[in-house]
């Protein structure tokens, strides 16, 4: 019960205006539709009362006729004395003269019914058969096939017998389809025979469009007399048919009937469902115009609502959609729109642009933090080493090792010549290079033949920025913990240039042979964690991870790891190559 009001509240705005436009629409259009309809159903209801009443009156006078035939030859066989004396064993020459007799009067009498085609007289003693026709009556071959047809039937007593009211029975001979009404009086028959085609030629004028038809059909349901249409279009021809109804497959008819109260057999009529239709073609086609034009316009309300409502809904939900995905400059264009919209565009443009000053006032203040922070980093270097060189110089001294000293001088007054201009957020990769080469002579002095060192770097990436002491301070990192009396040290510098989706970076990788990371060490490096402890150990590392994430955010990675062969560290720093934040001096 619950589901559909959910959906519906929670349901676009696009779903709710098409849904609640049908709903204001569709009952409109289906109260048409069934208009319609009802009025074609009246229509067809019309015309079915009236060719039912017309079919009803011809059937009675079919019926009327038909009845007049049967008392005319109930009455020549009950009260006249020829086709009695037919039956008597007489003399030939009494037989002959009343059947000349029967013959001349059957002969004048049937002009007198229009229906009929033949008058037939039968005497079963003397198999002698007697055919009066009112067309044809030479057709030897159609007579001899009657006669044989009948004389079959009258032995086989299907005939009507008794005080039954339905006597005409239906027959088909030679393929021609027949009425057929048999009289006896002794073993002498007297019948009538009517084509159906006759019966319903009168009706063949009527006004049933120019593919009706009028037909006779028989109580199975099938025509009795010439059709065309029932094959053809495949109309079913009900046995009852009180009740009028459509039928067809390839087009569809009209069916109307009135049975017969004297035969087996009903008349029915077929007339054209778009004959009918014909009746009413103004309403139809006003209707069909109104449905046509209510769906035709549907569609063109609901565009008119897409470009006032939603259109400028849309556009809003879109620069709302850029706003969260950091795209603060975004503003939302409702010019063309009408005046609520037009408010709330100009309403949400000046949020924006309140919230876009107060953001960059607020970036500006956590920059002027992050360069004081990254200032206060870099001066943390400075008396760290400073304090390592004097105690290189104070060993030096102890072993009077005046002229080692005057070299190391030389060094430390170039290293911190680099130290003290390198107060600059980024310097050129040559230069920190130079500086650690410095620094390397410097611990070559301090232990000789126990420390070996490469640093590799392509020409085209001299000019690159990067920030300043990172690859000294790891090369410091791996001397402080790794360099030992007994087994020498190597460390390698290597910068390769790699090229990404996202933009050209460059990897800087630092190794030595030394002992490696121990694994508690390593695996807080590994996790991100500190590593610093209480006696200030590890600093240089957690300095430069935090420059280079003040400096970079995300762009930039370190990955610790040690060294599968040599078991010695591996440092692999991986920077951008253009990180556009401060100029290089």
């Amino acid at each position: 019960m619950f589901t559909p009001i959910w959906y519906w509240r929670r349901a676009s705005l696009r779903v709710k205006l098409i849904v609640s436009v049908l709903i204001m629409t569709m009952p409109l259009v289906g109260m048409l539709l069934y208009n319609n309809y009802y009025a074609i159903h009246v229509v067809r209801g019309q015309v079915a009362d009236s060719y039912k009443n017309m079919l009803n009156l011809y059937t009675n006078q079919s019926d009327s006729q038909l009845d007049d035939i049967d008392s005319y030859m109930s009455t020549v066989a009950g009260t006249g004395y020829d086709l009695l004396s037919l039956s008597q064993e007489a003399a030939d020459g009494e037989y002959y003269s009343a059947k000349i007799y029967l013959f001349n009067k059957l002969s004048n009498d049937i002009n007198l019914y229009d229906p009929i085609s033949s008058f037939f007289v039968y005497t079963d003693h003397r198999q002698d058969f007697l055919n009066i026709s009112k067309k044809n009556p030479s057709a030897i071959k159609e007579n001899e096939i009657i006669e044989h047809y009948i004389i079959d039937y009258i032995h086989s007593e299907l005939y009507s017998k008794g005080s039954s009211s339905k006597v005409w029975k239906y027959v088909q001979i030679n393929k021609n389809n027949y009425l057929i009404d048999i009289v006896r009086a002794g073993d002498s028959y007297l019948g009538a025979l009517i084509n159906t085609d006759e019966l319903v030629q009168p009706l063949r004028s009527l006004q049933i469009g120019e593919e009706g038809e009028v037909l006779l059909a028989n109580m199975q349901g099938e025509p009795i007399s010439d059709s065309k249409l029932v094959s053809e279009y495949g109309i079913e021809l009900l046995q009852k048919v009180n009740e009028y109804y459509i039928s067809g497959a390839k087009k569809k008819f009209l069916v109307v009937g009135a049975p017969s109260h004297r035969g087996d057999f009903s008349l029915n009529a077929l007339i054209p469902d778009h004959y009918i239709l014909a009746k009413l073609p103004y309403l139809q086609s006003i209707v069909w115009f109104i449905t046509i034009a209510a769906f035709l316009f549907i569609p063109i309300g609901l565009y008119a609502m897409r470009q006032s409502v939603l259109v400028p809904l849309y556009r809003l939900l879109r620069t709302m959609k850029k706003v969260r995905e950091g795209d603060w400059s975004s503003r939302v264009e409702l010019s063309n729109t009408s005046g609520e919209f037009q408010l709330m565009g100009g309403a949400f443009n000046a949020m924006m642009s309140e919230v876009e000053r107060l953001r960059i006032n607020v970036y500006e203040e956590q920059l002027d933090k992050q360069k004081e922070e990254l200032q206060r980093l870099q001066l943390q270097v400075n008396p760290h080493f400073f304090l390592n060189t004097l105690n290189i110089v104070y060993n030096l001294a102890k072993i009077k090792n005046y002229e080692l000293i005057l070299d190391m001088t030389m060094s430390l007054i170039e290293y911190f010549r680099f130290m003290f201009r390198s107060n600059t957020s980024f310097v050129p990769l040559k230069d920190e290079l130079e500086h650690t080469r410095n620094y390397l002579k410097i611990q070559n002095l301090r232990f000789p033949e126990k420390l070996k060192w490469t640093i590799h770097s392509p020409d085209y990436l001299s000019d690159v920025p990067i920030p300043p002491l990172v690859i000294q301070s790891f090369v410091e990192n791996s001397i402080k913990h790794a360099v030992t009396l007994d087994d020498p040290l190597t460390i390698e510098v290597q910068i390769e240039f790699l090229i990404e989706e996202h933009g050209s970076r460059m990897k800087i990788s630092i190794s030595d042979t030394g002992l490696g990371f121990k694994n508690d060490v390593l695996e807080k490096l590994q996790a991100g964690r500190s590593v610093e402890n209480e006696r200030g150990e590890h600093t240089g590392i957690w300095n430069v991870e935090r420059r280079l994430r003040l400096l970079y955010g995300e762009a930039a990675s370190i990955v610790y790891d040690n060294d599968q062969d040599t078991h010695g560290a591996k440092i692999e720093m991986i920077i951008p190559t253009n990180p556009g934040t401060e100029e290089t001096r």
